[in-house]
């Protein structure tokens, strides 16, 4: 009983909603997926903010068929100048 604590604690505190910086390698293999179709996943580009380019990663639980967000964001300055210059130059939109 003493380790369910800390642990259901620990579970709670790591599905955090925050954006996860990635490195440049994994952010361009991320955007290769970008509008390919997929069953039980999907990866949206969101664009750009603040010197940011984000992805939105969205997977489906085989178990309950609920959609769960995940996004991703890499500092433009880390990515090669040919990839950042063939990103979209379109601004994130504010999500409220």
């Amino acid at each position: 009983m003493k380790l369910l604590i800390p642990l259901l604690l620990a579970l709670l505190l790591s599905g955090s909603s925050d954006p996860e910086h990635v490195t440049p390698s994994e952010f361009k293999k991320q955007y290769a997926e970008v509008g390919m179709p997929q069953s039980m996943h999907s990866v949206t580009y969101l664009g750009r903010r603040e010197g940011r380019a984000y992805i939105k990663r969205s997977s489906m639980s085989a178990v309950s068929r609920k959609w769960s967000d995940h996004v991703i964001y890499v500092e433009l300055t880390e990515l090669d100048a040919n990839f950042r210059d063939s990103l979209p130059k379109t601004e994130m939109k504010d999500s409220k």
